[in-house]
């Protein structure tokens, strides 16, 4: 297909040109428009009529078109009137769904009528009608151009507290703003963004975004221009945005209604204020959103697991599929076109039974129904898959069955490193693996070196001494803040732990160190026991990281000890739904929102400070103030369906098993997709 790519590039830093596509957006967009194949043509527009003329000549099959315009209230308007009397099909909204939705007033009169929260104001486009309006606003007022996007004409002024500052700001503003100011009743609160790409799950409605200031000024942060177009790398957006799920549910149903009431197509992105209160409002609809990298459309389709280059196809696809657009759609050539991967499943397997002797060292093995479900979850993600055993043989086994991606569970076997031991096999043949590197997992199974570096980072954590045996003199009672947990350094699964690992005095402490060193050969962790809540936190993606969870162990008091924690007994019980030591709760709806995003945050420093990859698990005990300590991580986290404390968590919060898979094996196939394109494409400039 042949697809002509209209836009408007930003050659200054002026403001006239704010809403212009930068060199680096511009290029983004062509290559994944040719993603799949696709003859590209850019076209420029021009304030002449050369850029139709060069529009004619190309005779594309479709466009796709993200230019702005030039002067006007009704400049979006411009690309697809033109687009429409050459009869050439084209991506996003017509010139009435242009023109509305710049109009920032009528819109909301469009959405209120559909029972849309909408901010109360009111439009001015003369001195006199300002003055009489500010003797009656109820402060403070917002003041802003209502023919404008990416915040041009909103400064740090636009809130007024007074009749003078909102007055004379509102003067100045009509003298750059001549078409029209709109003055209504300001909102405090936080800003979240909901896009919409059509042909999607859920109606096209994507997951709401939420906008984070790295140094905001002052209590009330304001996204004005400055933060959006010359302080952007200050701002980012995060998703899914901090929200209960009666406010999600709203802002999703308020989204749709938006989009029908403005006759919305392709994609387009609104813009939402929550209260302290937990109140909605609508302030803005954009037909024409942001296509940069990073933006939150991206964000959002990315906990879908596309691309960036995927997610513009999609937003191609949907165009075609709106305007029923028939003829081959083209492919990629035989040089560079990629095969789907072999999937190696590569696992040890746990052959003792629970209350066999030598259960414990197999504790963190899968059973053959682990093996079977990510067998079958692969499978249906359209991948042949072969399980392969964590043996000697292994490296022969990758190579004789020809796998390209290496789906990896297994553990390792005997030494300290033994989570590396796949990952450095893989390295060395060049086959792709999912998770992180050997590296990585070297170092997480750590404990004492994997504190050392999140504490580095800010995370917090207990103090504590590494020993690498029992000593033979009893320590000072001084060197410990007692109550201590003594747990192996280089153990997952809560191996070595049980309901006498907290201590609390010399005595006991050198009684379950002694014990320990029988059971677990290696060092022992001495560490201060923090008190409060135990939770659990996913963590995926790589450059873009999306948090799942938190999942809280919540202990059932059935002993006289009260230091309750996550013992093997307990994690290894066979029905995690009516666990006789613990319940399982998620989500959690009684954390309030700044502890949770205080653990959350503190996850993704910790899943970055580690040089995690595509998933991890991290673990917490939060204190009664709210902060968050750091516990361990696991970077090859338990997958059993209906079991493991990731797969659980997922279940609750809407994520199906296979999907879930997805999210961690479709990384590791896009890096390989890469690799095998590079090589193609390397060849075929040889031949």
């Amino acid at each position: 297909m042949k697809i002509a790519f209209v836009f408007n590039k930003k050659t200054t830093d002026l403001v006239e040109e704010a809403e212009f596509d930068s060199q680096e957006t511009v290029d983004g967009i062509a290559r994944a428009l040719a993603f799949e194949g696709n003859d590209v043509v850019l076209v420029p527009m021009t304030r002449d009529e050369g850029w139709i003329s060069d529009l004619r000549k190309a005779s594309p099959d479709l466009i796709f078109n993200t230019a702005e315009g030039y002067s006007g209230i009704g400049r979006e308007s411009y690309a697809p009137i033109v687009f429409e009397q050459l009869g050439i099909p084209y991506v996003g909204p017509g010139p009435y769904v242009c023109f509305l939705t710049l109009d920032k007033f009528l819109t909301k009169q469009m959405v209120s009528h559909r029972s849309v929260p909408v901010v109360e104001g009111t439009f001015v486009t003369r001195p006199k009608e300002l003055e009489a309006l500010a003797k009656d606003i109820t402060f403070p007022a917002f003041v802003k151009p209502n023919y404008e996007g990416s915040s041009k004409g909103i400064t740090s002024r636009s809130l007024c507290r007074t009749y003078n500052e909102l007055v004379t700001y509102g003067k100045e503003s009509l003298k750059q703003f001549p078409e029209g100011l709109i003055i209504e009743r300001f909102i405090p609160g936080r800003d979240i963004s909901i896009g919409f790409l059509a042909g999607l799950p859920n109606g096209g409605i994507l997951d709401p975004v939420e906008y984070e200031v790295l140094d905001p000024m002052g209590d009330e942060w304001i996204y004005d221009y400055e933060y959006k177009n010359q302080k952007d790398e200050k701002v980012r957006a995060v998703c899914p945005a901090q929200l209960t799920d009666e406010q999600r549910l709203k802002i999703k149903h308020f989204m749709k209604l938006s989009v029908e009431s403005l006759g919305i197509v392709d994609l387009g992105r609104a813009d939402f204020r929550v209260t302290p209160d937990g109140d909605l409002f609508f302030m803005e609809f954009n037909a024409l959103p942001s296509l940069q990298a990073g933006a939150g459309i991206f964000e959002a389709t990315k906990r879908l697991e596309l691309t960036y280059n995927e997610t513009i196809q999609k937003i191609i696809e949907a165009a075609i599929a709106r305007m029923k657009i028939r003829g081959k759609r083209a492919r990629p050539s035989h040089r560079t076109s990629v095969r789907s991967p072999k999937v190696g499943l590569v696992y040890n397997l746990r052959r003792k039974q629970r209350h066999e002797e030598g259960f414990e060292q197999e504790a963190e093995f899968d059973s053959p129904k682990t093996i079977e479900a990510l067998t079958g979850a692969i499978q249906s993600l359209g991948f042949e898959v072969v399980p392969i055993e964590a043996t000697k043989e292994l490296a022969e086994e990758l190579k004789q069955k020809e796998v390209n991606v290496v789906f990896n569970i297994a553990e390792g076997i005997a030494s300290r490193a033994r989570e590396s031991q796949v990952p450095a096999i893989c390295d060395l043949l060049g086959v792709e693996h999912t998770g992180s590197d050997a590296t990585c997992l070297s170092i997480s199974l750590d404990k004492a070196v994997s504190k050392r570096l999140v504490a580095a980072e800010g995370v917090l954590t207990a103090q504590s001494k590494l020993y690498t045996r029992p000593p033979k003199k009893a320590p000072k009672a001084s060197e410990f803040r007692f109550p201590v947990i003594v747990k192996p350094n280089n153990e997952g699964t809560s191996k070595g732990i049980n309901a006498k690992s907290v201590v609390r005095n010399v005595d006991e402490l050198m009684d379950a160190m002694q014990r320990l060193s029988v059971e677990i050969n290696g060092p022992i962790l001495v560490e201060e026991f923090i008190s409060g809540r135990e939770f659990t936190v996913g963590v995926f993606g790589n450059s873009t990281l999306r948090v799942l969870g938190p999942l809280e162990i919540r202990f059932k008091d059935k002993t006289d000890n009260p230091y309750s924690i996550y013992t093997l007994e307990a994690k290894m019980d066979d029905s995690p739904e009516d666990n006789e030591f613990l319940q399982l709760v998620c989500p959690v709806t009684d954390l309030a929102p700044a502890p949770l995003r205080h653990l959350q945050s503190s996850a993704k420093k910790v899943f970055r400070a580690l040089g995690c990859r595509d998933v991890a698990r991290v673990d917490f005990r939060m204190d009664n103030l709210g902060k968050p300590y750091f516990l361990e991580i696991n970077p090859l986290p338990g997958l059993t369906p209906h079991f493991s404390d990731l797969t659980i968590m997922a279940e609750r919060l809407g994520v199906e098993y296979n999907q879930l898979i997805k999210m961690i094996l479709y990384p590791a196939v896009q890096r390989w997709r890469a690799n095998e394109r590079r090589s193609l494409m390397a060849r075929a400039v040889n031949v």
